[in-house]
């Protein structure tokens, strides 16, 4: 089915709200859950929206995450070297999984490493939310505290130093906006990779405590060292470790903000904030657009045959909205028995290595701006604010709030 047939406009679509998919999810799904659709960048691919298919796909072995390869689905105007440069989010198994291994050494990325990590994260939304209060609103919450706190995290964990931070947001930002160009992403990675290539003979020749000099030297004892390839690794690693959270924590306060009903009951039994989390994640899921794959061989996906060499685009939005599994799936319910079964952290062999460092994240920072800001409150209405509309990663660029 094209775009002709379903009247639809090229991929990605617009979400009318921030915390609303966009509405053409829901007129593909009932009938046509895997629907072919013109892309933005001239080409076509399947769109998935179903939650059934969603992880049929994510779990398909001929269902390819190589970036490289011609058929995979690019929505957005790119560089060729996006197409090599993505490291073990872009690969298939075998290398895939040695890699992934390689980079969680350690266990960095365990539920019992995160839990350690807690007061360091607590500290470090403490003092965030300390100095948002000694300032006073209005002010940017996505400056003041979204941003900077999963980014400080996870430049500690990695051993980034802090007065780079600013320097390698902007970067990383003008890589996943939706509305940058080949041009600039192309600026954007390649200075990059230069400071992560730097920072990594640094830390071979003299290394740390920090994730990245155990990785370049498990890597160097390995015999697998290779510049490039660590510069991909460790810049997906770094992204993936702050864009989600930083959207999720604003977006999240949000939404939060827009159910006063969910909120107050929130505010009357803190225990609900880890299910909270989970219910923002399945309602926002910022990272919607973020799952792609490509046939290897043709694959039997039920209503359609995908055939070899085909994309397919696999909408984590569209699956958290599938009433089959979420009755009333657009309303959003901190209590909702199954929260936690949404596939916001993408499902199968690529489920995001830093999920549980993201729930801790998440949870730590709306509970304590709700605690310590009680009667926080927008100070510009949300349909006025810019959104990053159509990129990898769907957040707002700025949300002033005051209280």
């Amino acid at each position: 089915m094209t775009n002709a047939e379903t009247e639809l406009t090229p991929f990605p679509w617009h979400r009318k709200c921030p915390y609303q998919p966009p509405e053409e999810y829901a007129q593909l799904r009932p009938e046509t859950p895997i629907a072919k659709v013109g892309l933005r960048t001239g080409r076509e691919a399947y769109v998935v929206t179903s939650y059934e298919h969603v992880r049929k796909l994510l779990t398909e072995p001929n269902a390819s995450s190589d970036r490289g390869h011609e058929g995979f689905p690019y929505y957005i105007d790119i560089p060729p070297q996006f197409r090599t440069e993505g490291s073990f989010i872009g690969w298939d198994p075998p290398k895939h999984t040695v890699y992934r291994r390689m980079a969680a050494v350690s266990g960095e990325f365990t539920k019992q490493r995160v839990r350690a990590m807690l007061p360091r994260i607590e500290q470090i939304v403490d003092e965030r939310i300390d100095a948002m209060l000694e300032q006073g609103g209005p002010i940017d919450l996505v400056t003041a505290l979204a941003l900077p706190v999963p980014l400080t995290i996870v430049c500690e964990i990695l051993g980034i130093p802090h007065q780079d931070h600013d320097y390698l947001h902007d970067r990383t930002d003008k890589l996943f906006g939706g509305k940058s160009s080949a041009e600039v992403r192309m600026a954007a990675i390649t200075e990059l990779n230069g400071y992560l290539a730097g920072l990594l003979e640094k830390k071979l020749e003299e290394p740390g405590e920090d994730l990245i000099s155990r990785i370049v030297v498990r890597f160097h004892e390995a015999g697998l060292y290779d510049s490039r390839e660590l510069v991909n690794l460790v810049r997906l690693l770094l992204n993936g470790g702050h864009e989600t959270s930083a959207a999720m924590i604003a977006i999240g306060a949000m939404t939060l903000l827009e159910h006063p009903d969910q909120l107050e009951k929130l505010k009357n039994d803190w225990s609900l904030a880890p299910n909270a989390v989970e219910e923002l994640l399945r309602y926002l899921t910022p990272g919607d657009l973020a799952s792609s794959r490509v046939a290897l061989a043709d694959i039997d996906a039920g209503p359609v045959t995908i055939k070899e060499g085909e994309g397919m685009i696999i909408c984590g939005g569209a699956a958290n909205r599938d009433p089959e599994t979420f009755p009333e799936p657009d309303k959003f319910d901190i209590e909702r028995p199954n929260a936690r079964n949404h596939v916001a952290f993408g499902y199968g062999v690529h489920h995001c290595i830093g999920a549980e460092i993201a729930r801790v994240e998440l949870t730590v920072v709306l509970t304590k701006l709700f605690q310590r800001i009680p009667n926080l409150r927008l100070a510009k209405p949300w349909n006025e604010l810019q959104y990053k509309d159509g990129a990898v990663m769907y957040g707002v660029y700025e949300m002033p709030v005051t209280w």
